[in-house]
């Protein structure tokens, strides 16, 4: 034991000495430059990923708690579930939410001549009672969002502003009713609501194509046929979704096929998303790669002109093993320095990211208006907005920081930054003490 203590103490001691000589020499430019790329491929890896993350779960947080709730009841299965049934998923572990409702697909006309395409959506008057999770994403932003009047109609923001009405003008919509006799087929049906609020969620497709109304109103305006009813469940951890789903179901004796969760109901449009976020850490990584290609040419380099040292460690007794560390220490430090600077750095960014643009604004502003005394029509008076509501759909960025996420970047960065070295090292445990010790 006393042994091996020694020799790691010897490498230690070694590996300091050979830090500081290539310190005070000329050849430590491309370690500091190893460690730059380390700590900007770190930087920009937490921060791309950090913006990445909260736009994704703004995008799932608003489909989950408007539209496509954890677990669904679809169809002719949620037909035959009543009040009590619904009170019963409410008290069942791991629930946070049961509420039924009904939707269809419509042709809303309002002040234009153009009509537009819109899913209604039905809900109970104590809706909001019952889903504090659809409360919170709902902003009122004209008139009120009243689920108890009859013959009344809540539009998205942008839906209003397409139609061109204003809240107390009357829309008509037109959809496909079941018959009244068999309620087999369908008729079309048109009908005259007003207007009575908008609403924003954050979310454009639901705010240029949703509406709500009462439960009375679908009822007795427009008709619901039994595979517009569903019923939507929300669980207290979303990723217990398949395992609330098995519950629900041996809880109602329901076929499994009759519930879906939000991993179906949204599968096609989460791929694009994780597809999309796998590529950018791929192409982001790429730097790591090069880093690591500059630090094995950097060491092989040192190696190469430390031969004659080596050789006479190697003849001392030093073990091939013992002068690999020496180089492989030398990569750990580059890593772990680099990939802790990039990590301060990308969360520092990640967390002031906001302020960094409206900083960039303001100066790209300031400069516009310091060019305009000088070129005047030229320049015309424009000023630059980050997040103009014209174009985007938002009014500031997002941003989540993944703890694991973070951690397995500063990893992969220290890995590289090793692999590297202990690449390069097998140069150094090759070295023959006769032959170079002969050629000097």
């Amino acid at each position: 034991m006393s042994e091996r203590f020694r020799r790691l103490s010897w490498v230690g001691r070694l590996s300091e000495r050979h830090v500081r000589s290539r310190r005070e020499s000329d050849r430590n430019t491309a370690t500091r430059l190893s460690v730059v790329g380390i700590a900007v491929g770190v930087m920009a890896l937490v921060t791309v990923l950090s913006v990445m993350n909260g736009f994704q779960l703004e995008t799932i947080e608003a489909m989950i708690e408007v539209n496509s709730y954890h677990v669904r009841i679809d169809g002719a299965a949620a037909t035959t579930l009543d009040a009590g049934d619904i009170e019963s998923i409410r008290e069942l572990p791991g629930v946070r939410a049961a509420l039924p409702f009904s939707e269809t697909e419509t042709i809303l006309r309002g002040f234009f001549e153009s009509t537009r395409g819109a899913v209604v959506r039905a809900l109970p008057e104590d809706a909001f009672d019952r889903d504090e999770g659809l409360e919170r994403r709902i902003e009122v932003v004209g008139g009120r969002f009243d689920l108890a009047e009859s013959g009344a109609i809540m539009l998205g923001s942008e839906l209003r502003r397409r139609l061109g009405v204003r809240v107390g003008d009357s829309v008509s919509l037109l959809t496909l009713a079941p018959a009244a006799r068999d309620g087999a087929s369908r008729v079309p049906r048109e009908a005259s609501l007003e207007v009575i609020g908008s609403f924003r969620t954050g979310f454009f497709e639901y705010d240029s194509g949703w509406a709500f109304i009462s439960q009375d109103t679908a009822e007795s305006i427009i008709g619901v046929d039994d595979s517009d009813r569903h019923i939507g469940i929300k669980l207290d951890d979303r990723f217990a979704d398949r395992r609330g789903a098995a519950l629900i179901a041996r809880e109602l004796d329901l076929d499994g096929e009759a519930l879906s969760t939000w991993r179906d109901y949204n599968r096609a449009i989460f791929g694009a998303l994780r597809t999309e976020k796998v590529t950018m850490t791929l192409l982001l990584g790429l730097i790591f790669v090069v880093v690591a290609g500059n630090i094995y040419q950097s060491l092989r380099r040192s190696v190469h002109d430390r031969a004659e040292e080596i050789a006479i460690l190697k003849a001392m007794g030093a073990r091939p093993a013992d002068i690999q560390m020496v180089f492989v220490i030398e990569g750990v430090g580059i890593g772990l320095i680099g990939g802790v600077a990039g990590l301060a750095l990308g969360l520092a960014a990640s967390a002031n990211v906001n302020r960094l643009f409206a900083f960039a604004e303001r100066a790209v502003n300031a400069a516009l208006a310091a060019a305009e005394t000088v070129l005047g029509p030229i320049i015309g008076g424009a000023q630059l907005q980050m997040f103009s509501p014209q174009i985007f759909y938002i009014t500031e960025v997002p941003v989540s920081v993944v703890f694991i996420e973070v951690i397995g970047i500063l990893f992969f960065a220290v890995t590289s930054s090793v692999l590297a070295a202990w690449l390069a090292s097998l140069r150094a445990a090759r070295v023959k003490p006769a032959e170079v010790l002969r050629n000097e």
